[in-house]
């Protein structure tokens, strides 16, 4: 082997330095580059043996050199010791561009450009400039894969299906057997049908589950509306669209699990929609209403009726005056204008209207789904989930921000993308997400804000979360008492995304970041949060600061009724406008 090497090496040195481009002899002095492991009498007898020609006829028949061997062995031992590394890649550069010039007989060598310059076979078992002992099978791994055969695969589907027929089967035996007990039930059921009809619209109804024994878990709204869909999905057969309000059994599991948000507890579905099996609802004679946050429970937003004080211990209950927001008795010309538009539209029975925003909003393209519930959250002052909220936010970016210096000082961040329950599961990709939106807006050396509305999960309670990249603040506004110390993951998110941020663009750190409880206007209910949120962003913009005072403007201490009946009614407006019904 090293008498191959090392004849691969003289020939190397030969047509480099000793012949010109025709392969005659030239007059050459010794390379500086190999000065370390060639001497200068070491060169002049290699060239002198070179130019014999009898040394020709010698090298076909013998192993004679003209260098002698110690200089091969010497030259690896210092490119080992790493004296002549960057030699080492200058004679693969070489051989790349030497390779060009060889004669056209060889351009049929299937043979590697190193190993045609060294003259050296190539070997099928082994990888060259790796070492000793690696094959082409260790170095190049690559996981074996089988694919399945074509009955296989047709076993499998059949195990499928037939499991898919069983638990079909066990439905309807349950469902008989379940509507046969309920006759002779005498609890406090037994007045209820065993299909209870519903009457079209939204009603209270009380859940049940059947296993591991038959209980009531919750309470909430029915959806019975033709065409209802449960995540802009129809629903499976048997089932109807619910909206839990009220949770007696925290640890109960969903009989539909949401494979959007991936809730399978009835207490993380609290505030949202959940498909329910029709024959475990039932209607329930009282009226659920709203509770307000318990302190020091800002993640948890429970919903209580009145009859269930006692379920609930130590839970004082506000009247439900004071509950629930009531208008003054009369809605404006544009909600009921808009109100109309609704009824008499198709998304009354089920249909959804897509809504492409503007790049502008959220720094990339984006698109929102409006359906009933989001339109009745308006018309009801109801909490709002996030497409009111990212709907009012462009319409914000339309109205107060577009071809005006203010996108360049007001940023948004979308709910969607950022929120407690996303951290919960996967806090990288919460960052990163983060991180792309600060690179988007480009220059982040002049002060500036980004809005980040949040939620603390499954229709839970709404903050406010302004950011300020220049100067390492974050400014924290929430309408409940309390700091960020209620969502310590959202603050560790935020604090390594923008560390993250500015070490990508090379910004030097000079301070930690400076987190600010804003002494905002606070809510007097359960359901304001997101109308607070609208409003201190629409007041920041209109203002033009970016410097939040720790006691919030002058000019805003308290929110009235009125300032949010506003936000509605220019909400209102603006989807008349851009005829999004």
């Amino acid at each position: 082997m090293a008498g191959k090497r090392l004849r691969g090496f003289r020939s190397f040195l030969s047509n480099k330095f000793l012949k010109d481009e025709e392969g005659k002899f030239v007059e050459a002095e010794r390379p500086m580059k190999y000065a370390e492991i060639i001497s200068a009498d070491e060169w002049d007898n290699f060239v002198a043996k070179r130019r014999n020609e009898k040394f020709h006829l010698a090298e076909e028949k013998s192993d004679a050199t003209s260098l002698p061997e110690h200089v091969f062995w010497k030259a690896a031992r210092v490119g080992k010791d790493g004296a002549v590394v960057e030699a080492v890649q200058n004679v693969y550069d070489e051989c790349e561009t030497l390779s060009q010039t060889l004669p056209s007989t060889e351009v049929q060598d299937c043979r590697s450009v190193l190993s045609r310059v060294l003259n050296v076979p190539e070997y099928s078992d082994r990888v060259r400039g790796k070492g000793f002992g690696v094959t082409p099978s260790s170095f190049y791994k690559k996981p074996k894969t089988k694919n399945p055969t074509n009955k296989e695969v047709m076993e499998t589907l059949a195990e499928l299906r037939a499991q898919v027929l069983q638990l079909q089967n066990e439905n309807a035996r349950y469902r008989e057997e379940r509507c046969a007990s309920e006759a002779k039930d005498t609890s406090d059921r037994a007045s209820i049908n065993c299909q209870p009809k519903f009457p079209e619209g939204i009603s209270p109804c009380q859940l049940y589950l059947s296993s591991p024994t038959y209980r009531i878990v919750g309470k909430g709204k029915v959806h019975n509306t033709s065409g209802e869909l449960l995540h802009h999905n129809p629903l499976p057969v048997g089932y109807m669209k619910v909206s839990v309000d009220l949770v007696l059994d925290t640890n109960a599991l969903l009989p539909l699990p949401d494979v959007v948000s991936e809730t399978t507890l009835m207490r993380d579905a609290v505030g949202s929609f959940v498909g329910w099996p029709s024959d475990l609802i039932f209607p329930d004679a009282e009226t659920p209403t709203r509770l307000t946050h318990k302190v020091g429970k800002g993640i948890s937003r429970r919903i209580e009726s009145v009859a269930s004080q006692k379920e609930v211990p130590g839970r004082k209950l506000k009247s439900a005056a004071k509950d629930i927001p009531t208008t003054s008795g009369t809605k404006s010309q544009i909600m009921m204008r808009l109100e109309k538009m609704v009824d008499e539209s198709d998304i009354m029975h089920g249909a959804i209207r897509s809504i492409d925003f503007d790049e502008g909003v959220f720094g990339a393209a984006h698109f929102e789904i409006i359906a009933k519930e989001d339109m009745q959250q308006l018309f009801e002052h109801d909490e709002l989930g996030i497409a009111v909220i990212h709907t009012y936010i462009w319409y914000m970016y339309v109205t107060l921000m577009r071809g005006t210096e203010l996108c360049n000082r007001f940023n948004f961040i979308a709910a969607s993308r950022i929120n407690a329950t996303l951290i919960t599961k996967n806090p990288t990709s919460v960052k990163n997400d983060l991180v792309d939106r600060f690179m988007a807006a480009g220059d982040n050396t002049t002060p500036s804000l980004y809005f980040l509305p949040f939620n603390s999960g499954n229709g839970g309670h709404w903050v406010l979360v302004a950011m300020d990249l220049s100067r390492l603040i974050v400014y924290y506004l929430d309408s409940l008492s309390g700091d960020w110390s209620k969502y310590p993951s959202m603050k560790k998110t935020v604090d390594a995304a923008i560390i993250k941020f500015r070490s990508k663009k090379n910004y030097r750190n000079r301070k930690d970041i400076t987190w600010v409880r804003v002494q905002c206007p606070q809510q007097n209910n359960s359901v304001d949060c997101g109308f607070f949120v609208l409003r201190f962003m629409r007041d920041i913009i209109a203002l033009n600061r970016i410097d939040i005072p720790k006691m919030y403007f002058e000019e805003y201490k308290s929110y009235s009724r009125a300032h949010l009946d506003e936000i509605k009614d220019e909400l209102c407006q603006f989807i008349v406008d851009q005829r999004i019904i």
